[in-house]
């Protein structure tokens, strides 16, 4: 699979990117089917029909390569989010982005391990990030609050209290949601319904206008910042396959 920015590659380099691209789908498949600690990197060639050594010529590590699982994971959500904004300037409030993340944390199933998998094996993987990734993890950090402070600079969230604070109770209610979701019977209530009511806890916590005028005024600033952690993204997915 190609990506804009990645340039074109040779025919040869396009057959080493799609054989990355299968021992990916494989990786990603066996991570949803049997967790993270269960498998070996002779699991994920059997599935991908390819020998053990080849896994490793594209990914040095198991780590390396669930780790890539996972970017191309975040990598979908944010062109779906940019998408959405393109689309919507509306799509760039803060309760519009909590229930779509909660819906597609249950339309992907790679998704909804990386918010609700394993604590300790995210964790693992989380630590290997912050040595093989260089600062992909910084960056994500500096589009997330730069993204906050947006809003906040045009009136669509509270100013008060700190952006500090208020962004540790974003996360406070975003993982109550998804750690109380095993707990949750099937249909009751349904995941639109939670989707919704997450929407109502973001916009009653956060919210104080949604005035299309300062949606308009955002949205291209929030799709070039999305934009630009994607194509940071985008190369480091590809450096991880080419390794």
């Amino acid at each position: 699979m190609t990506h804009a920015g990645l340039g074109a590659m040779s025919p040869a380099e396009e057959e080493r990117d799609r054989r990355a691209e299968r021992i990916l789908d494989a990786a990603g498949e066996l991570l949803v089917a049997w967790g993270y600690p269960r498998i070996t990197v002779g699991d994920v060639a059997r599935r991908a029909g390819i020998g053990k050594g080849t896994v490793y010529l594209h990914f040095t590590t198991k780590e390396v390569l669930f780790l890539t699982v996972l970017m191309r994971a975040q990598r979908r959500m944010i062109e779906r989010f940019v998408r959405d904004v393109r689309a919507d300037p509306a799509a760039v409030l803060l309760s519009r982005i909590s229930a779509s993340v909660y819906l597609w944390v249950h339309e992907d199933p790679i998704v909804r391990v990386m918010f609700t998998g394993d604590i300790e094996t995210l964790g693992t993987l989380s630590r290997s990030a912050a040595d093989t990734t260089g600062d992909l993890v910084e960056a994500r950090e500096r589009t997330l609050d730069a993204y906050l402070r947006l809003l906040r600079e045009h009136g669509l969230i509270s100013a008060e209290p700190s952006p500090a604070v208020q962004r540790h109770a974003y996360a406070a209610i975003m993982t109550g949601f998804f750690l109380i979701e095993p707990m949750r019977p099937p249909g009751v209530p349904s995941v639109e319904d939670n989707a919704g009511m997450v929407a109502h806890v973001v916009r009653s916590a956060f919210e104080i206008s949604d005035d299309p005028e300062a949606t308009a005024a955002v949205a291209p600033r929030v799709v070039d910042l999305y934009q630009s952690l994607l194509d940071r993204l985008n190369e480091e997915i590809s450096r991880q396959k080419r390794t």
